[in-house]
């Protein structure tokens, strides 16, 4: 059936307008009542105060507090893995050559986790939302950066400790050998992440990632990079790498702080 709609004419208008007029005088409007509760919300509009939260040390506890823990859980998970798996070597008495490997392709599967980690937080394709919520976008990478360094540190550094104890390595050495693929890794994957296209889809990380950490363990299986007089060039390499990878994390902030990663995520 079709509707068919009626124009009024301009007396029925104005008689529809009396008609409405008569029914609004059947219910009075209390003026007295009215500036009652005027008066309440003008004296509540002006006792609410308006907290601006400066304290970093608070907004830090709040951001422990509301973070989501997901991601933290996962690369807590992660370096107990790394650690349980260090102690199976240990416990199985492996070889030396062969601790190494698994040991550099552990340290860059822990690299890359990391960096998803950050973006999974940062960028889940609702940056522009975060970014009006109380813990904007720069905050939540500063925070998550900040945390997943402490738990990468003192994981790499209890592994460390270890192989060294156990295999009779020199710390620096294996040291070396665990945090120039932690590093390089972290840089490939937070260059992904710089991208567009690496934002959209974690899982050009988790390749770069994977990739890297085998081709360390590759290098692993030979023995003449892994000679003491090639620690000045592992210790070059880590140099490079902590310096392109300060560069990368400065290029992320400011690509937040001018809001051309929010616009594109």
């Amino acid at each position: 059936m079709k509707n068919h709609k009626k124009n009024l004419s301009f007396a029925e208008l104005r008689d529809l307008l009396c008609k409405l007029e008569n029914t609004d005088s059947l219910f009075p409007i209390d003026e007295h009542a009215k500036e009652n509760t005027l008066s309440v919300l003008r004296q509540a509009i002006s006792d609410k105060e308006v907290h601006l939260l400066t304290d970093r040390r608070r907004i830090w506890q709040n951001q422990i507090r509301y973070a989501d823990r997901s991601m933290l859980g996962f690369h807590i998970a992660d370096c107990f893995l790394v650690l349980f798996l260090m102690a199976m070597m240990g416990l199985h008495d492996v070889d030396r050559s062969y601790m190494i490997t698994i040991s550099t392709l552990l340290a860059g599967v822990l690299g890359s986790f990391s960096i998803m980690q950050i973006g999974r937080a940062c960028f889940s394709k609702i940056a522009e939302l975060s970014e009006t919520c109380f813990f904007n976008v720069s905050q939540l990478a500063a925070y998550n950066m900040i945390l997943a360094g402490i738990i990468n540190l003192a994981a790499l550094a209890a592994g460390i400790l270890f192989a060294g104890s156990h295999w009779k390595i020199k710390l620096l050495q294996i040291g070396l050998y665990m945090l120039v693929p932690f590093v390089l890794t972290q840089c490939a994957s937070l260059g992904i992440l710089l991208t567009e296209a690496g934002r959209r889809s974690p899982w050009m990380q988790a390749i770069i990632g994977i990739f890297l950490s085998v081709f360390f363990s590759v290098l692993a299986a030979m023995p003449v990079l892994y000679e003491e007089s090639m620690l000045f060039i592992w210790g070059i390499a880590l140099m490079i790498g902590t310096v392109l990878l300060g560069i990368q994390i400065k290029v992320l902030f400011t690509a937040i702080n001018k809001g051309e990663i929010l616009c594109t995520n």
